[in-house]
């Protein structure tokens, strides 16, 4: 597992090295035709298919800004139906939503109230995430784990005003239960009441063509059958546009995840391929031309 997260991040270093310049969104034909050559990765409808089978999700994201305090913004991510299903293994998991939400300013502070009153400088931004209807299976087995609802409050130290970069780690709550597919009736709850840390580091390159994910969640965490027990969580993703149909991309994509409750190392690759999306607003297609 450590060689092969290993792998992941330093691919990630290579990919998503700063850029000396920046680059035009913009690709013209030798003919004068446009076309895109940059991507939102966070405002798309897409679907998936590789090792681990055929998926889909819907992934939105956009900031909310006030007049009234212009260095001030708050970034909101959300991705809903995020599900994969491999039907030769009759392996699942998927996730009604997740949501990220990040308030960012120019000069984050605190006020303390007492005495004199003093405003101390935060080197962070505050936020939190929030995930619910989390339902996953695993073959040769009857046994089903539902993420009732997980929440954590972030604190990202890269202190970006766009979604270009996250640094974040925060404590987690989180309930899940077991269930038997078969006799439908709940064999385990699993509570984690802030007794849990996440971690997580995301890249995206200025252009929306690379972008990597790693995530590691630990802490103890209670079983109502086997009480207190460490509980582990690590996942590193990478995604490469290697392709553009009618200036929608297509993605390699490559994983690797491990936990503990099932101390098993699972291996991905695929492709994303993306049917709808959002249109680079640095893109300058030329307009259709009327007959």
């Amino acid at each position: 597992m450590k060689l092969s997260l290993a792998a992941v991040t330093a691919t990630t270093c290579l990919l998503l090295a700063s850029e000396a310049r920046a680059e035009s969104c913009t690709g013209i034909t030798s003919s004068g035709g446009r076309f895109a050559t940059c991507f939102d990765l966070g405002n798309r409808l897409s679907v998936t298919a590789g090792s681990e089978g055929f998926g889909g999700s819907l992934a939105l994201r956009h900031v909310v800004t006030f007049e009234d305090e212009p260095d001030l913004v708050w970034k909101l991510e959300h991705q809903m139906l995020d599900v994969t299903h491999a039907t030769f293994e009759d392996r699942f998991s998927g996730a009604l939503y997740r949501g990220r939400y990040v308030r960012h300013a120019r000069d984050g502070h605190i006020v303390i109230p007492l005495g004199t009153p003093k405003k101390i400088f935060l080197p962070f931004d505050v936020g939190g995430f929030a995930e619910a209807g989390r339902i996953e299976w695993k073959p040769d087995s009857t046994e089903v784990r539902i993420g009732v609802v997980k929440t954590a409050a972030l604190f990202d130290l890269s202190r970006s005003r766009d979604f270009r970069r996250r640094i974040a780690f925060g404590p987690v709550a989180k309930w899940e239960v077991d269930a038997d597919r078969d006799e439908m009736t709940l064999t385990q709850h699993t509570v984690s009441p802030f007794t849990s840390l996440i971690a997580n580091v995301r890249l995206e390159r200025a252009n929306g063509r690379s972008l990597a994910n790693f995530e590691i969640e630990g802490g103890e965490v209670w079983h109502s059958k086997d009480g207190w027990k460490p509980d582990l969580r690590a996942e590193a993703s990478l995604e490469h546009v290697v392709l553009a149909v009618n200036d929608r991309p297509i993605a390699v994509t490559l994983g690797v995840k491990y936990e503990t409750a099932t101390d098993e190392v699972l291996a991905r690759v695929g492709a994303r391929v993306v049917l709808f999306d959002r249109r680079d607003p640095r893109v300058q297609l030329a307009p259709l031309k009327r007959r």
